[in-house]
């Protein structure tokens, strides 16, 4: 994964091009500018936020201690069209220069995972919830420190009297190392005083129910969002949060983390989509105008390191074409809403290390993809089938150089897709059913976190099995059969744990034809027709309206890209939540509405 740094907190905006000309990078150069008025108000805002926080005080600096700096950031937010909604000013730290032990301890701090994000929207458009969205005004500025640490005053705003102070923090700021964890902790303790619960399966889930209503409450760093089937309990837990911490009703919610959620009362849908980002992306890399295809891949291209060995020739040349930028966007993409990218990005994303021009080539044509179907959205509805099902699947040795395999598999619910992944294997596997009983393995531990997960939520209850579909006879009955093999003896331990929760009956194993299984567009490239099929069986569609994406003119050759797109979960607030093995808990109720 590709680190966010911690400066962003509004992460989100970084990948847009900026429409009011080029971000300035000093306090000086916002001065300076065409919007130096408007820049001065978001730095006074600034100020006055710290100030009424009491983030620090202003002292002489002891003997034996050092400062650390601090700096300016400014940024423009955009809303859901793309419009300016305010400029943006945040004084950091440089938390880089803190000492561990010394200025900072402990920094992990969990954010709620994209999967979890989407089994509450698919419960909302089932059971037609009221779902909001509010914003936590400089949440960092709510945690308290327990180091003492000593910074620079910041530019333009250096006190006259006391020009040779600094200020002691009192409060963690935005930079600090130990600031996300601070902030996560500060409003974990208020949600649960305020009688949440807190789901063991991620830390950034949060339950508050009764015999008649329901609330939940995901949070991501300073975000929230709120579904309820009762309006007075939604307004009741906004009170509760405003009286804390300054906060921003953003009313329904309809955008969230660069995905634009749209939702249809009378049909009963709720989709996501990343059209704007799809779009922002394609200018930024100079693809915008590029000949649409109607698959990521090339299913006879086969990428290999062997591929970029033109040594001193190829680094040359591919200095000038930001191919980790360029793979880092299209990965926020595919973890967000595209499910159909996934084997794609995860096949370029091996070579980001060492690419070449035959890699570029095979970037673009994901782009093309992307042009193409930039409106494609996942469209959440009630759906009789509203089991949670699986499906997993393995391309044996389709790694030419490394002979590994790939294993991939998606999650329904509500008959549409919540979860998915495409991963190499670790090892070699060396038969077809051995790679698909180590993808089985991956797909049960994906299986068992979201079977807890929806039982804390009352979706399920501790008796029922996640049922997995498998198009590998071999490798359902070597899952069933706890029986020595000769031909199995060297398989791994850890890829057992299949047979332990199918004993336990949270697991429940069913054949699938290879036509109908739905995770093969995890693993490799497939036939365009194929493709176009099994994205259709992922709820993967184009809008309803007559909505066109993507021109098809002359491709354009512009690379002239100059900012880091960076994906996934931002790493500066936390990585992925661990996996969870516990019992699983018990009284579970059905949403009301």
């Amino acid at each position: 994964m590709w680190a966010v740094a911690q400066v962003e907190e509004d992460f989100e905006t970084a990948y847009f091009v900026d429409s009011v000309g080029d971000m300035p990078t000093t306090f000086k150069s916002a001065m300076e500018s065409n919007n130096a008025v408007k820049w001065k108000e978001a730095c006074d805002s600034e100020i006055d936020s710290l100030r009424k926080n009491k983030t620090w005080q202003l002292v002489q600096l002891p003997k034996g201690r050092k400062t650390i700096g601090c700096r300016w950031v400014f940024r423009v937010k955009e809303n859901q069209d793309g419009g300016i909604e305010r400029f943006k000013a945040r004084l950091v730290a440089k938390g880089f220069s803190q000492k561990i032990g010394i200025d900072y301890g402990e920094t992990f701090a969990p954010v709620a995972k994209f999967t979890s994000i989407r089994v509450i929207l698919s419960l909302a458009a089932k059971y037609h919830l009221d779902v909001h969205q509010m914003d936590v005004k400089t949440a960092f500025l709510n945690g308290e420190l327990y180091e003492d640490i000593y910074m620079a005053q910041p530019d333009g705003y250096i006190d006259e009297d006391h020009e040779h102070f600094v200020c002691k923090l009192q409060r963690s700021l935005y930079g600090l190392k130990q600031s996300p964890r601070m902030w996560n902790e500060t409003i974990d303790e208020f949600m649960i005083k305020i009688g949440f619960k807190k789901c063991e399966s991620d830390h950034c889930i949060y339950i508050k129910r009764d015999e008649q209503r329901m609330i939940l409450v995901a949070l991501y760093v300073d975000d929230l969002i709120i579904a309820s089937s009762s309006n007075k309990s939604l307004r009741e837990a906004k009170s509760e949060l405003s009286e804390r911490f300054e906060m921003t009703d953003m009313g329904k919610l309809k955008f969230f983390l660069v995905i634009e959620i749209e939702r249809d009362e009378s049909g009963g849908t709720l989709s996501l989509r990343q059209s704007k980002f799809a779009k922002d992306i394609l200018e930024k890399f100079g693809m915008l105008n590029s000949n649409s295809v109607r698959s990521p891949h090339d299913p006879g291209l086969k990428l290999t390191n062997a591929m970029c060995e033109g040594g001193c020739k190829h680094e040359e040349r591919m200095a000038n074409f930001p191919y980790r930028n360029a793979v880092g966007c299209l990965m926020y993409l595919m973890v967000s809403t595209r499910p159909d990218l996934a084997a794609a990005v995860g096949v370029l994303s091996q070579f980001a290390s060492d690419p070449c021009p035959t890699l570029w080539q095979a970037l673009k044509r994901v782009f093309r993809y992307v042009n193409g179907t930039r409106t494609h959205r996942i469209e959440f509805q009630a759906s009789k089938d509203d089991r949670l099902q699986g499906y997993s699947d393995a391309d044996w040795a389709g790694d030419i150089e490394s002979r590994r395999s790939t294993s991939g598999y998606a999650f329904m619910m509500n008959n549409r897709c919540i979860s998915w992944r495409s991963k190499k294997q670790r090892t070699v596997a060396l038969s077809p059913t051995e790679a698909e009983y180590m993808a089985l393995s991956e797909a049960t531990q994906e299986a068992v976190r979201l079977r807890v997960f929806l039982c804390e939520l009352g979706e399920m209850t501790s008796n029922q099995a996640v049922k997995i579909f498998e198009d590998n006879q071999g490798a359902i009955a070597l899952a069933k059969n706890p029986e020595f093999h000769k031909s199995t003896k060297h398989i791994d331990i850890r890829y057992h744990f299949v047979r332990e929760k199918v004993a336990e009956g949270q697991v429940v194993l069913e054949y699938c034809p290879t036509k109908d299984m739905k995770a093969d567009i995890m693993t490799k490239p497939i036939t365009v027709v194929q493709f176009q099929k099994l994205r259709t069986m992922l709820c993967i569609k184009a809008p309803r309206s007559a909505e066109t994406s993507g021109s098809v003119v002359k491709e354009t050759s512009r690379h002239d890209v100059t900012e880091m797109c960076s994906v996934a979960q931002p790493v500066w607030y936390g990585s992925t939540i661990p996996k969870v093995t516990g019992s699983t808990p018990v009284g579970a109720y059905k949403l009301q509405v």
